[in-house]
């Protein structure tokens, strides 16, 4: 829920938290003197971490282009044997069995 900032013609200054759907206030709630709702200017916002823009923010075409390069360098890792060492581990596994026959 945002919260807006008013002015009071007696008091001064003050913030409310109110949903974007209410009606600004008029009246204010500590003296009852006449608000008006001020706008805040120079309101940054940085969006951070790894893989918004990609997950959130991509047409659907770009981002099953993104799912599918992932799959292929999974499927190529797979291909390669480089999947932690757990395919070579195997083969080498196999290979003391034949051996021992």
């Amino acid at each position: 829920m945002p919260i807006y900032d008013y002015r009071c013609e007696n008091c001064g200054r003050f913030e409310k938290k109110q949903r974007i759907t209410e009606s600004p206030l008029t009246e204010c709630p500590n003296c009852g003197g006449q608000v008006e709702r001020l706008i805040s200017r120079n309101v940054g916002i940085i969006f951070k971490g790894p893989g918004f823009y990609c997950t959130d923010h991509r047409n659907v075409k770009e981002r099953a282009r993104a799912v599918n390069r992932e799959r292929q360098k999974d499927n190529q890792a797979l291909l390669d044997g480089d999947v932690g060492g757990y395919v070579k581990q195997s083969e080498q596994t196999d290979k003391k069995i034949a051996e021992g026959l």
